[in-house]
């Protein structure tokens, strides 16, 4: 299959999870601020729109934009999301149409060219077909936030509709087994080399690979379940400050959590939220919706600590991978910073701006990040309060 054919079934495929999760709600529920931590569907929606004319338009033909005023009204950074219902953005038909006419002209343009014979050298924007790349797991990646926002949703939002539950969720976990003694010397990062989508397609806070040397450690065999989360809070986790990390605890008391995000109950009796449904906790799935200071002090109880990502990553390129992985985002302990030798690329917002001690990383990818983004290398972050992101952890301790 040629590079460009392959790029096109990409495209296609992450426009058809969008059409298929938004095409579940009205124009209404599309327009609404379900929570002041997301976006109304219909802005994420235009966004990719926007995104997507940003970069396979504009960079590549310099045509001019649909509408300029776009510029401002998607721009992640100019708007709180708290704030963008409020904007002149564009409604659920309007949208529509944007996005269609944004992905025609797009698919025009990208079957002219010869993406298989791009001299990296001189194009590294086309080379491997990176930014067609780019702009596919940027699609994904809202399609993984809007599930975020449906999952906030109030049930009489959801409770009629057909929502595929049994889809969007985490598989349950194998038994636990021994933990995996880490490989002390590893190679981390990609300098892309690998063919698309893998390594080509990887963003620059992967770059570039590098050795990095490790004291010895071990990580387990698969993330925390829900049974063993449970454990935790049974035995007063969320009530001895000892466990917490400072400001975690200031976050704790000051919000009065008590448990994960979408649970009620105590004891062995715990029932969990999920898309509009509740249901008995699934004992056996992983943890999701604890933040990094939940993590962090389970970890802590259990005598423990969160792995560092370099860790987590050279387990994860080791023969047998990590089991589990890709079920949940996994909390790492190390805070989101750029690699030695790091080079914003393509624009600075993407990595570079978000880079010091307020973010953490994330690592594996969850149940709803699709395989084209679920590599070793990839990093997200987040603030460590978040907990509507499909995010949970497993453990790490010294020794080999």
């Amino acid at each position: 299959m040629s590079l460009t054919a392959d790029v096109t079934e990409h495209l296609d495929a992450a426009r058809k999870r969008t059409v298929d999760v938004l095409g579940y709600f009205d124009d209404d529920v599309l327009c609404r601020q379900i929570s002041p931590l997301m976006s109304p569907l219909v802005w994420d929606l235009a966004h990719v729109g926007h995104y997507e004319e940003l970069w396979l338009i504009s960079a590549l033909t310099e045509a001019p934009p649909t509408d300029p005023r776009f510029d401002d009204l998607y721009d992640a950074f100019l708007h709180p999301r708290r704030e963008r219902v409020a904007l002149p953005i564009l409604g659920p038909a309007e949208a529509r149409g944007f996005v269609q006419q944004v992905r025609e002209r797009a698919l025009e343009h990208l079957h002219r060219l010869d993406l298989d014979g791009v001299d990296p050298a001189r194009d590294p924007l086309l080379a491997g077909g990176f930014v067609y790349g780019m702009v596919v797991q940027h699609e994904h990646q809202h399609i993984e936030t809007m599930l975020a926002t449906i999952n906030l949703m109030e049930p009489g939002l959801t409770g009629s509709l057909d929502l595929p539950r049994d889809r969007w969720r985490p598989a349950p976990l194998v038994e636990l087994h021994d933990p995996i003694a880490g490989p002390t010397t590893a190679i981390v990062g990609t300098d892309g080399d690998d063919a698309p989508p893998s390594g080509a397609w990887a963003y620059d806070n992967e770059r570039p690979a590098h050795q990095v040397t490790l004291a010895p450690y071990r990580i387990d065999a698969r993330p925390v379940t829900n049974a063993e989360f449970a454990a935790f809070v049974g035995a007063g986790g969320y009530d001895d400050a000892r466990l917490w990390h400072p400001d975690g605890w200031d976050w704790r008391t000051e919000t009065d959590t008590s448990a994960p995000l979408h649970w009620t109950g105590h004891g062995h009796d715990w029932t969990v939220a999920r898309f509009g449904r509740t249901e008995a906790l699934p004992t056996d799935e992983p943890v999701q919706h604890v933040c990094w200071y939940e993590a962090d002090a389970y970890a802590r109880w259990i005598g423990k600590r969160l792995p560092t990502e370099l860790e987590w990553e050279a387990a994860a390129q080791g023969p047998g991978g990590l089991p589990g992985s890709g079920q949940v985002w996994e909390w790492t302990s190390s805070a989101f910073d750029g690699y030695p030798g790091f080079r914003s690329f393509p624009y600075r917002e993407y990595s570079e701006v978000f880079f010091g001690p307020d973010y953490q990383v994330l690592r594996g990818g969850s149940w709803s990040t699709p395989d084209v983004a679920q590599r070793p290398t990839f990093r997200n972050w987040d603030y460590p309060i978040r907990r509507q992101i499909f995010a949970g952890f497993r453990c790490a301790d010294d020794g080999g």
